[in-house]
């Protein structure tokens, strides 16, 4: 087994396995989790129609092309994680200021898909860039909002912060990497798919603190 196929299998697997546990998680109360558990799904959905298109069960108007599962994809990692940072917020004046940010972002973003002339075929990667810039902000500003607390959701705020940079990153340089060698696309997977590792690692690690501070809080509910 190569290095890519060993980066890819796990990939997969970390996957399904965190959107299997976020999923479990809202059942048993989290439901602060919900927007991260919605994005994991799309993710999922998302792989396995681009498994059909690359296998040639499913083509776009005739044609291979991935290119509108991208931008589903975008948009859905856009909507849940700034949902997710909005909705941990608990100054009024932060969140008026996270709607301003992710709004203007947004009429961004559509303007950017407005200048598309074949939506379904094409890729943009200036959509990548005005989405996930709002979001690596957020993030950073949540950032210094756990510095002073140990209240909050520090590992998942660091997955979201990571995947969104290289998001941004690499659908920018996407057009470069057209007529490359094959070994070179795939050691730029494997770098993307090390980052998506990582981020699912952190969601993990933060699902496992929340319902461990949840417990502990319910045990000292009980003693009292």
């Amino acid at each position: 087994m190569s290095f890519s196929d060993f980066i890819a299998d796990l990939y997969y697997l970390l996957l399904i396995l965190t959107t299997i546990v976020f999923s479990v998680s809202i059942v048993y109360g989290a439901r602060k989790f919900l927007p991260i558990t919605i994005c994991l799904i799309m993710g999922i959905l998302c792989e396995f129609f681009t498994y059909l298109i690359r296998e040639h069960h499913l083509l776009i108007m005739g044609e291979q092309n991935n290119a509108i599962v991208g931008h589903v994809y975008k948009w859905t990692s856009f909507l849940t994680f700034g949902f997710f940072l909005y909705s941990v917020q608990k100054s009024k004046a932060t969140k008026r200021y996270f709607v301003y940010l992710f709004s203007i972002c947004a009429v961004i973003g559509i303007f950017s898909q407005s200048r598309l002339k074949h939506y379904w075929l094409e890729n943009d990667p200036w959509l990548a860039f005005s989405l996930m810039s709002a979001i690596i902000i957020a993030s950073m500003v949540y950032f210094i909002q756990l510095l002073k607390t140990t209240d909050g959701y520090p590992y998942i705020t660091t997955g979201i912060f990571l995947v969104s940079g290289s998001f941004l990153i690499s659908s920018a340089v996407n057009g470069t990497y057209v007529g490359v060698d094959l070994d070179v696309w795939n050691f730029r997977e494997s770098i993307n798919r090390i980052v998506l590792i990582i981020m699912y690692v952190m969601f993990l690690l933060g699902a496992y603190l929340f319902f461990k501070k949840e417990d502990s809080f319910k045990l000292q509910r009980i003693q009292r």
